[in-house]
């Protein structure tokens, strides 16, 4: 199994840059880069200096973070969202990362969900037509929320992710499975993986409820992770949690799941 850590969530208790040495100190084979807090030619030297492959990185999502509706499929952002997606190729190409999400968005009160759909349909079309993934080696990737936390998310629904996908018919598009989202949702995550694998390019996890590690909550990792493995799936299992204590003191799931690999 290989494990990518995120460097915005895991190992914030060391400067930014410094948490790419840290996961690979800690056995991490990859990290995720969910937002930049250093250029991308730092970031670059970094993972470079650490050995350790940028596996992941998020497109900007505006203001997404601070409440907002986001950009990939909000009416009237679209360019801003296009040259977000481009910033986001042009920093993977840099540090030869594997995927690009292309980032959740909300459905604005003022708008409805079906004109939202279509605009990120057109975005999408558009970023796959236009040339801007020419000489990209990533893969973008489209990520169902949980309707818990983000009732307003534009996709929740594992399955409609999927169908759009099929439908693109695109080797540049795929889906992130994120364990939490799928089970927040109160989806069955291996029979969800199952059903959808052909389109599954990369896996996420958090311990329920609190979007913490592994152990810390009422998932049982052995038997997901075992479930996923058992699939054929071979790609990247992402740590994105928020550590309940000092990251290094949360890393007991690691060692077990490299025991049992």
């Amino acid at each position: 199994m290989k494990f990518s850590s995120s460097v915005n969530f895991l190992f914030g208790e060391l400067p930014f840059l410094e948490r790419f040495q840290a996961a690979a100190n800690a056995g991490f084979n990859g990290v995720e880069i969910q937002f930049l807090e250093a250029s991308c030619g730092e970031c670059a030297a970094a993972a470079a200096a650490a050995d350790i492959s940028v596996v992941l990185l998020n497109v900007d999502m505006g203001d997404l973070l601070s409440g907002g509706a986001g950009l990939s499929g909000v009416p009237g952002r679209e360019e801003a969202f296009l040259d977000a997606v481009n910033q986001a190729i042009s920093a993977a190409k840099e540090m030869q990362a594997r995927y690009i999400h292309l980032g959740p968005s909300r459905v604005p009160a003022e708008q409805s969900r079906a004109l939202c759909l279509e605009v990120f349909k057109r975005n999408l079309d558009t970023i796959l037509e236009s040339g801007l993934m020419k000489g990209s080696k990533a893969k973008l990737l489209i990520e169902p929320m949980n309707g818990i936390d983000m009732p307003d998310a534009l996709f929740t629904d594992v399955s409609e992710v999927a169908e759009l996908i099929r439908e693109r018919c695109s080797p540049h598009v795929g889906m992130q499975f994120d364990i939490y989202h799928v089970s927040k949702n109160g989806g069955d995550v291996a029979e969800l993986f199952a059903n959808n694998f052909d389109v599954i390019e990369h896996v996420q996890f958090s311990d329920l409820p609190n979007r913490t590690e592994p152990g810390s909550g009422s998932l049982d990792f052995n038997e997901i992770f075992s479930a996923l493995t058992a699939s054929g799936y071979q790609g990247w299992f992402g740590a994105e949690y928020f550590p309940s204590k000092p990251t290094l003191e949360t890393l007991d799931w690691l060692q077990e799941a490299r025991i049992t690999a």
